[in-house]
């Protein structure tokens, strides 16, 4: 099976295949919560000029509209400004999100697909089976990050048994790279695929909710989900659909070519 997946194929017209390229966007420290109806989800916020915008703005007391039964909109007071490279189709269960030609913010509590193009503002962290259940106002506020997960470095160390050489990666906050983290240490084979990455199973798949998608670069540590594998780049690779970017090496990427055999996954630190 072949990890083509750069491209999202979005529609045939007349027989054309139209296709949507998968942009990576990178996520700040900027979280929201909204709660409504007593039910509260929190959402991270990308690192997006409209992202900031719509931040800025808060606190709010809102009106929900439903819409199509697959997402609760509002309408802060004032438009976002948007670039192509948050724009998409596909939207996934848990995104906040925001429509330009209306000027609304949308929480999706069921996958959706738009013909037209929807804007990224932020993943999901916490309450996105809570959103479905939402009506009516909602108070749409800042909130503090959790400093003792937020400001928690993990690092990981991946030794090269034959080589005797080290790569350290710095881990993102997701819940993919947390559940990576958690299930170390690991003594584990270490596979080539295609001529830039080298890719390991972890023994438990892991979970994607809040974790954004990649922009693989040399370096780059990534999870493709359909595969379950953890996969290392030691060149550029770009973005696909279902690539979640869990960090990035922060010292040995040029050994990452060389790696064969099993290798060994353990915490580490920065550096």
């Amino acid at each position: 099976m072949n990890r083509v997946l750069i491209v999202l194929f979005t529609g045939l017209i007349m027989g054309t295949v139209v296709i949507s390229q998968v942009h990576a966007l990178t996520l700040s420290d900027r979280q929201v919560k909204i709660t409504s109806k007593g039910h509260t989800a929190t959402f991270r916020l990308y690192d997006t000029v409209a992202a900031k915008e719509f931040y800025d703005q808060l606190p709010l007391n809102l009106e929900l509209t439903n819409f199509r039964d697959a997402q609760w909109m509002f309408y802060p007071p004032e438009k976002l400004n948007v670039t192509a490279q948050e724009a998409y189709h596909d939207g996934k269960k848990g995104e906040l999100s925001y429509y330009a030609p209306w000027g609304d913010v949308f929480m999706l509590y069921k996958d959706f697909y738009a013909g037209d193009e929807m804007h990224r503002l932020g993943i999901n962290l916490t309450g996105a089976q809570e959103i479905e259940k939402m009506s009516g106002s909602a108070i749409i506020e800042k909130q503090e990050k959790n400093t003792s997960v937020d400001q928690k470095n993990m690092v990981i160390k991946v030794v090269a048994k034959a080589e005797g050489r080290t790569t350290i990666f710095k881990l993102n906050n997701s819940t993919a790279a947390r559940e990576l983290y958690a299930q170390l240490p690991l003594s584990i084979k270490v596979e080539d695929y295609s001529n830039n990455e080298k890719i390991f199973y972890p023994p438990k798949k892991l979970g994607t909710e809040s974790t954004p998608l990649a922009d693989a670069q040399k370096g780059t540590l990534a999870y493709y989900a359909p595969w379950g594998d953890v996969v290392m780049f030691y060149d550029h690779f770009g973005s696909a659909s279902d690539l979640y970017e869990l960090g990035h090496a922060v010292s040995g990427s040029e050994h990452i070519k060389s790696m064969s055999g099993t290798i060994k996954i353990g915490k580490g630190t920065t550096p």
